[in-house]
């Protein structure tokens, strides 16, 4: 016991002395001393590295002491809290929600914005055990019990959240059915008021502006005003491949052949405005080519095929109106033929056509409230105009294209005085959906020649669609057809492929 006691006297002491190299203790003769009240002056110098290890001496003095044991996986496994196992499906989809590159585009950024996923939430109980859509009777018995789904659903911008928020509720019903034990809060335990504290920074220290001299603003120059650079020349493409395909087995009921058709269409359009002076430049290249089993000759044929170079040149008279000059160039790249024939219908500059016109146009770009709606117009009159057609190849079917003269030939070549008017129009009703029409009409007060396209697009994705086209031409002097006793041609195309604009 008297060992026990100096042992805890000698820890005392040392706590109150200061850390050196070497410190003062006092002798077992001292401690005797002090313990009987018989204080003596004497002092032994010890040093600090020789003083025996007080754990080791605990140990030697105490047996049933023992060093601390190292945390095996054992107990670790007892300390450790038991953690919600994720499938492998729902792994992939975490890191499908991690993944930064594909959440948004490279021109949104939401740098003040937290975006708080119910996935990586800690589980809450919100009471609503039942469906939203639980229903103990049909609320609509009058409609069929069976109902075709539509043809055309347009994409929501909100596709992929919905998505991702019916992954979210699956997931937490699977949690709240198989592991309620993971739901240590509630609705009830959250707050129902939030009161909304100011936070004041605290001013430790002032920082007084000190004048040494007046400031004069004489010599400062203003910052230069900033102008951006404007565009003059603006620029817009179309390209679409669409494909069309008829298979009619032989022993069909009521006959008739299949066919295959390939839709090709390119439009570019460049235009310059600048002040009261613009100018549209139009390329607009069109082919129709579809199987011909019927023809003996050759396998497929060309329905319409049509080389377009536009321009128009306008100086503005006032709002929305300009003077222009209108000139238009129009030919055909491929030749056709009639079934079983070798006549030449039409081919390469045979026959072509220049178009000149002097007059006023109205032009009109609409944006509506609602997104992606929009609407483009421009019609040109031109009062005066002149019209030269060409063929370069004699032996193509003239009556088709000329009109007679009085002996009942048919020219080579042809020139026209009259009037010419060309519209366009282009309505764009939602993100999918458009329509492009075309109107052209060109009189020499003796014969009549129009035009009238109509292109429906239905976009499925960005780069394919669908398209009605109707094409409608009178042309009153020509020959008529044996087969269709009129002036109208017709010319009907339903196609489905790939579609890009720019």
């Amino acid at each position: 016991m008297r060992t026990f006691l100096f042992v805890l006297g000698l820890m005392g002491y040392l706590a109150s002395v200061h850390a050196q190299d070497s410190v003062s203790v006092l002798s077992p003769i001292r401690v005797q001393q002090v313990m009987t009240e018989e204080v003596e002056d004497t002092l032994v110098t010890v040093r600090a590295d020789e003083l025996p290890d007080l754990r080791l001496r605990l140990q030697e003095l105490r047996r049933e002491f023992t060093a601390p044991r190292p945390l095996n996986k054992r107990l670790l496994k007892w300390m450790q809290r038991d953690e919600l196992q994720m499938a492998p499906e729902a792994l992939a989809i975490v890191q499908q929600f991690r993944n930064p590159t594909g959440l948004f585009g490279d021109d949104v950024t939401f740098r003040d914005t937290i975006i708080v996923n119910r996935l990586f939430m800690p589980a809450l109980f919100t009471g609503d055990c039942l469906p939203d859509d639980l229903t103990f009777y049909d609320p609509h018995p009058e409609r069929p019990a069976f109902t075709l789904a539509p043809l055309y659903e347009p994409d929501s911008i909100f596709t992929d959240y919905m998505r991702e928020k019916r992954i979210a509720e699956g997931a937490y019903r699977y949690v709240e059915r198989n592991h309620p034990t993971y739901f240590h809060y509630s609705m009830n335990d959250l707050p129902k008021k939030f009161e909304q504290t100011t936070v004041h920074k605290a001013i430790t220290e002032d920082f007084p502006l000190i004048v040494t001299r007046d400031v004069d603003f004489k010599d400062v120059e203003a910052p230069k005003k900033f102008i951006p650079e404007r565009r003059y020349w603006t620029s817009h493409f179309e390209s679409s491949i669409q494909f069309a395909q008829n298979y009619i087995s032989p022993n069909w009921h009521k006959g008739g052949n299949s066919s295959l058709n390939l839709n090709n269409r390119e439009y570019l359009v460049y235009n310059y405005q600048k002040d009261r002076i613009k100018l549209t430049n139009e390329l607009e290249i069109k082919n129709n080519v579809y199987t011909a089993p019927n023809d003996t000759l050759r396998n497929y044929k060309v329905s319409d095929d049509v080389f377009r170079l536009h321009s128009n040149f306008g100086f503005e008279a006032f709002s929305k109106w300009y003077y222009t000059l209108d000139m238009e160039f129009k030919t055909q790249i491929l030749s056709s033929y009639d079934e079983n024939s070798d006549v030449k219908k039409a081919g390469l500059l045979a026959p072509y056509s220049i178009n000149i016109g002097l007059g006023m146009k109205y032009d009109l770009n609409k944006t509506f409230e609602k997104k992606h709606k929009s609407v483009t117009f421009n019609v040109n009159v031109a009062p005066f105009s002149y019209t030269f057609r060409q063929t370069v190849d004699k032996d193509i079917k003239l009556d088709a294209h000329f009109q007679a003269k009085e002996d009942g030939t048919y020219p080579t070549k042809e020139n026209k005085l009259g009037s010419t008017i060309n519209a366009t129009l282009n309505f764009q009703f939602n993100r999918n959906v458009s329509w492009y029409s075309r109107f052209y009409y060109n009189t020499s007060y003796h014969r009549i020649e129009g035009e009238w396209e109509n292109r429906f697009t239905f976009a499925w994705s960005r780069f394919f669609s669908t398209n009605i086209t109707l094409n409608l031409r009178y042309d009153d002097g020509v020959a008529k057809n044996e087969d269709f006793d009129s002036y109208l041609q017709i010319n009907e195309l339903l196609s489905f492929g790939f579609n890009y604009k720019w």
